[in-house]
């Protein structure tokens, strides 16, 4: 993916309109015409699934094709019903891309998926700050992430509805075995960023603290290296936008460094919306 193509999937370029008030989730029978905000529920049964593959801990993910305009129905609908399957819905692509390896054991046998999700659920933010300190000491040190503009309150919050440019095209629905859907990227082996120093269990907990303040939801794992959340409860003032567009510049430095290009636009754009998408380049 090119530099700015994730942004103009989402945003079109826009700058957008003038903020507007927070909106209950939409709901399961919300209009088919504003599918990317408000999606329908495919009707009927659910596709026949397949097995995607195997984690190490023996847990098995399964999954079937739809097409692009029916993705995002079909996770609504996979959602609600994840307290009574357990099985937690997440848009994967056209193919399994890099986690076809993550979902052959063969290939993971160094990674315990069940250890790790164990690992997630114990550690705190403040601990895993404190590892990834470590981390970069260890493999040569930090790059200097200092902004120019961090301290700048955007003037408005954009509340963006939720798109998600994994829905540009046909794809994959996996269904993946997990209490929360945080655990996603753990239970699969999902590191992401190749070039950064993320493993599977930071998504996890990066995730776990969004998803406890702002109800952020995993709705896809695309690319390779592409994650997106529905969130229910985005910031809505510039201080609390500006203090989150930090927290997204260090999970994931490309927002800015390739893509918007300084913090104050990402506070203003993509922290107040209600879908969030991260690439690492």
């Amino acid at each position: 993916m090119t530099r700015m193509t994730w942004w103009s999937r989402l945003f079109g370029g826009r700058q957008g309109s003038t903020t507007r008030p927070a909106a209950a989730p939409p709901g399961p029978t919300a209009s088919r015409a504003a599918r990317p905000a408000s999606p329908t529920p495919t009707s009927g049964a659910a596709p026949t699934t397949h097995v995607l593959g195997v984690t190490p801990s023996g847990v098995e993910v399964r999954g079937f094709h739809a097409p692009a305009a029916d993705l995002l129905p079909w996770w609504h609908r996979l959602r609600a019903d994840h307290a009574t399957t357990g099985l937690w819905p997440v848009l994967l692509g056209p193919d399994l891309g890099d986690l076809a390896a993550a979902l052959t054991p063969e290939t993971r046998g160094d990674y315990d998926d069940a250890a790790q999700v164990r690992r997630a659920t114990a550690m705190t933010l403040g601990e895993l700050q404190a590892l990834r300190v470590e981390r970069a000491a260890r493999y040569g040190g930090a790059e200097d992430d200092d902004l120019d503009d961090a301290d700048d309150e955007p003037d408005v919050v954009r509340r963006h509805p939720p798109r998600f440019s994994v829905t540009a095209e046909d794809g994959l629905v996996a269904l993946v075995p997990a209490a929360h859907g945080w655990q996603v990227p753990v239970v699969l082996g999902w590191e992401g960023g190749v070039n950064h120093d993320l493993e599977p269990v930071d998504h996890g907990v990066v995730l776990r603290d969004w998803h406890e303040r702002f109800g952020a939801e995993l709705v896809a794992l695309s690319d390779g290296q592409v994650l997106e959340v529905l969130v229910h409860r985005p910031p809505t003032t510039p201080g609390e936008a500006l203090a989150v567009a930090r927290e997204q510049y260090d999970y994931c430095p490309d927002l800015v460094d390739q893509g918007v290009g300084d913090l104050q636009t990402l506070a203003r754009e993509h922290a107040g919306a209600e879908a969030w998408s991260f690439w690492w380049d």
